[in-house]
């Protein structure tokens, strides 16, 4: 891979993992809003939905790197 397309990889995958993190950290912070209460927020179906996209999509890119690499390093 190309210098520039490696760093715009490399982005995309960490605004991924971002979005990721803050999605779920801003609705467990939600949920400790006065505690102590049995409400759980990332249980909600939008939340739950976006989480589950979010998860997903770094999952298959994570596999596509590890085949990637593993592709690259039997050829050399």
């Amino acid at each position: 891979m190309a210098n520039a397309q490696t760093n715009k990889f490399l982005y995309a995958v960490q605004g991924l993992g971002a979005a990721f993190a803050g999605v779920f950290l801003t609705v467990y912070l939600m949920g400790l809003q006065n505690v102590p209460k049995d409400v759980v927020y990332h249980s909600e179906p939008a939340f739950r939905a976006t989480l589950s996209v979010l998860g997903l999509a770094l999952v298959v890119i994570s596999l596509v790197v590890i085949a990637a690499v593993a592709f690259w390093r039997k050829k050399e």
